[in-house]
């Protein structure tokens, strides 16, 4: 962007040459000033070149985020899905099996450690939004406080986290706003909020 604006800041400085009130100026100073006007010709096509480089990086780092989140949500999908699959099996087994008393110690609910990796990686850090890369960390420490402790609350962890992780994909793409990501990503907090009054009342 500064770029782009000194492009044209130069631009203009070179416009001036071309109004009337300055041709007795030009006339007198014919050399020095073409030579000048060359040169800001060649700054702001340089300037120019720079900025549509920089636009077209930003564009493919974009990209790559997108890629990347992609690959997050598949990893997120495929420990909830097993999850739910444990926790089918654990309420299938007779109530007093041996298998349930240390179900879940033995029989872990898997945890996405691709997220650890993701969040780690500078090409999210700097181009993920601030409400997103807040949120996944809290998610994250969540997830490994209670991943063995209590499993149903695991899995609705892991389904804000995939939330998470799609809204952001619409962010990146320019299909949501800040805004309106923030309000999609406290909806998803309060939520989870919801869930675990829940489950404290049933424990009362």
């Amino acid at each position: 962007m500064l770029y782009l604006v000194l492009t044209v800041i130069l631009s203009l400085f070179g416009a001036f040459t071309f109004l009337p009130r300055f041709k007795g100026l030009v006339e007198r100073y014919n050399t020095g000033i073409n030579f000048l006007l060359t040169l800001i010709a060649t700054m702001a096509g340089v300037l120019l070149a720079i900025s549509i480089t920089n636009y077209e990086a930003g564009q493919n780092e974009k990209q790559d985020v997108i890629k990347l989140l992609g690959a997050a949500i598949s990893s997120v999908e495929q420990c909830h899905d097993y999850s739910e699959e444990l926790v089918e099996y654990f309420s299938k087994l007779p109530k007093d099996h041996a298998l349930k008393t240390d179900f879940y110690q033995k029989n872990p609910p898997p945890y996405p450690g691709y997220l650890d990796t993701f969040l780690m990686q500078n090409i999210v850090s700097k181009n993920l939004s601030g409400i997103a890369l807040g949120e996944l960390n809290e998610s994250l420490i969540n997830l490994k406080r209670v991943q063995m402790v209590n499993v149903p609350l695991y899995i609705e962890t892991l389904k804000l986290t995939h939330e998470l992780l799609a809204l952001e994909v619409r962010f990146q793409k320019g299909a949501l706003t800040e805004t309106q990501l923030d309000s999609s990503v406290n909806q998803l907090t309060e939520e989870l909020q919801n869930f675990l009054l829940g489950q404290s009342s049933e424990t009362i």
